[in-house]
Formats: C-alpha cells, structure tokens, sequence
C-alpha cells in the first residue's frame, strides 16, 4: 500500500468532477490510473477481475459503461486479460442466478460488446460455484468466495459510492467483501440482521413484501410485520421502503456485519497478495445501494472518482468529501436536517464510522489518508 514514509498517511488519487481542460472525466480516469502506477503489477497474462455491481432492473445510477471499458482498456495495455464480474444475490430478484443476472447486466448496458471484456457470474448459475479461503477472523475461521474471484489474478473493485441501510455508506468495502461472496457467503453475514418496523411511517404499500424472496413478510392491521423464523437477514426490505420505516432491529448487528465485511475483505486481500486497487465513483450518490429497483434523488451533487490501493483510506476520503459537499436541495430530507454527516441523517442508529475502525484494526488500510488531485 502507498504510503508518505514522513507520516504514514495512504495515498488516495482524486480528479473532480469540476472541468479544468477540455479533457472529458473518462479520459482523466485514464490518466489517473497511468500516473498512480498502480497497474503495474499486473504481470502479463494476468486475469483481472473488475468486480462491480451491474444494477439492478428499474435502477439507473449504477457506473456507466464507458468509465468500466476504459478501465478495460487500461488492463490490456499492460497485459493483462480483463473480465467484469459480480456475485448473485442473496434476495430473490432478478440478479438471484447467473441467468438473470447476466440478461440485468445486459439491460443495463454491460455486454462484452459495450466494455471490451467477457461478464462472468464469479459464483456459477446458482451461487454455489465457490472456493474456501481459510483467516484469523474474529467472526470467521473461513469465509465462501465465487471462484471467479477467487482464481482471478488481480481484482480491480470498481465501486458506485451510495448510502446503505446495514452499513451507513456502501464503498469499496462493501462491494469486495459482500460482493465477492457466494451465496453462503453472504447469508453468514447478514444472518443475525432482523429488521424491525416503525408502524407510524408504514404506508402499507407493499413493496417490501414483493422483493423478499423468503416470505418473510406479511400485511397487519396498521402495518407489516415480519415471520422472524423465515428472515435471512438479507436487508432487500430495508432497501426497498421508500418511506424508512423498516430498519435493522439492533444496532449492535449492523456493526457485526461491518466487521464481518471486513474480516472477508482481509481474506480476500491477504489471497491476492495485495494485488487489489479500488476505484470509488462518486456519481449520481444515492442514499441506497444499486440492489434497490429504483434509483433515488443523489444527496450531493457530483463529485469525482477515487483511486487508491488502499480500501480503508479511499472510503473515508469518499464519506469525508460528501460530507464536506452541501445537501442536494431536491433531495426529501434537506429541509429536515442540516448535520454535515450526510449518512447519519440518512440511517441515524448505523455507525458507519465502525468499518473503517475495525478494518484499520485488522490491518486492512489506513483511516489518515492524502489526497493526490490529477
């Protein structure tokens, strides 16, 4: 990992959304990636893994495809043999096997076609194509991996930055280590994640009901109540309801999947050998993640795009410029809060902050960063 040697800090490379050269953000993106060297332990022949989240069906704020064929090309210019790639869903929806998942990549604009490189579902048709990596874990002694990812080379996390209702903020930690886990795996972090219901603010409208795959879910007089014994602890309601009135029920088990999440980053990590960079897009930053049917009003305006080799140090560069941006003056919650922690608005029991601490525990990055403007 990057670091100045005077005081420690991780180097966190930026470019602003802001034009200062008739050069367009992808082609910036281009000269970032070149100027980090961050690339250049690709060794020929390398397969690289570009995990990313390809939307989901209704949604519309996911990365957009000429950012990901630029990263494409840039791994062929160093030899490298790029693939685009993301795990199937826990929740039942449309991206819950390969087959679905790969014709919602396919809607939303990903084809080899479109990036330059093959899509590859990294854990099979059913989400049971799976490898085991064996870690010194407070929560896991090992931890399920698609075996894409697993046999990939080099992975380059490309991440759409959004809020998200378990973890306060989805970054690049979220997007490694739940992202590349298989099915199991995913289950083994949300397990102990039952929701709870604020009946003043559910309308009853029943969308929750319709993107839960477990039938969890059921209609009462004054509002929805939950069958805890079929609960998978998946978070797809959380997600789904429009008006907030489903949240976890505890906020300890929000700060257990963080470290879960983290303690699965660690292993992939420590599997690759360090041959990871992240690559945060803060674009069209949502207050949920890309798993929802829809896409809501951005909190900030546009910011930028982030590039570091470390996952700690570019998330909290992430939350500390959206933080430091004014609210979007469209979005629903500006007139009722003007804290500048943009998350805590958004999910005010989740301590997001938490990942980042356990995650510089577990030696994973660096919360001190620099920030490098390209």
């Amino acid at each position: 990992m990057k670091k100045e040697s005077a005081d420690s800090k991780s180097i966190v490379y930026y470019i602003d959304i802001k034009q200062d050269s008739n050069k367009s953000l992808i082609e910036r993106l281009a000269i970032m990636i070149e100027r980090s060297r961050l690339l250049t332990t690709i060794e020929s022949k390398d397969r690289v893994a570009i995990k990313m989240h390809f939307g989901e069906r209704g949604g519309h704020a996911y990365i957009r495809t000429p950012f990901i064929g630029k990263i494409v090309q840039k791994v062929k210019e160093y030899s490298g043999i790029p693939f685009l790639t993301d795990t199937n869903t826990l929740y039942s929806h449309k991206r819950h096997n390969a087959i679905d998942h790969l014709e919602t990549a396919a809607i939303n604009g990903f084809t080899s076609e479109t990036v330059g490189a093959p899509i590859i579902i990294a854990d099979g048709l059913t989400g049971r194509d799976q490898e085991v990596i064996e870690i010194k874990g407070n929560h896991f002694k090992e931890i399920f991996i698609g075996s894409a990812i697993f046999y990939a080379d080099f992975i380059i996390v490309a991440t759409h930055f959004t809020g998200h209702p378990l973890g306060g903020f989805g970054g690049a930690i979220k997007n490694l280590a739940m992202g590349s886990a298989s099915i199991k795996g995913k289950f083994l972090q949300h397990s102990e994640l039952i929701p709870r219901v604020e009946e003043a603010l559910c309308k009853l409208c029943g969308v929750c009901i319709e993107n839960c795959g477990f039938d969890a879910i059921k209609k009462g007089k004054n509002s929805i109540y939950f069958i805890e014994e079929n609960c998978k602890g998946c978070g797809e309601c959380i997600s789904t309801c429009k008006y907030g009135a489903i949240s976890p029920k505890y906020p300890r088990e929000s700060k257990k999947l963080q470290e879960k999440m983290v303690e699965y980053l660690m292993g992939i990590r420590n599997q690759k050998n360090g041959k990871i960079i992240y690559i945060n897009f803060l674009i069209d930053i949502t207050p949920g993640c890309d798993c929802c049917s829809f896409s809501n009003s951005p909190i900030v305006s546009d910011l930028g795009i982030l590039l570091s080799d470390d996952p700690i140090a570019i998330d909290k560069a992430s939350v500390d410029l959206i933080n430091s941006a004014p609210f979007n003056p469209l979005w629903s919650l500006t007139n009722k809060f003007s804290s500048e922690d943009k998350f805590k608005v958004i999910y005010k029991d989740i301590d997001w902050n938490w990942q980042l601490d356990y995650g510089q525990q577990m030696g994973i990055g660096n919360k001190e960063y620099e920030i490098v403007r390209i």
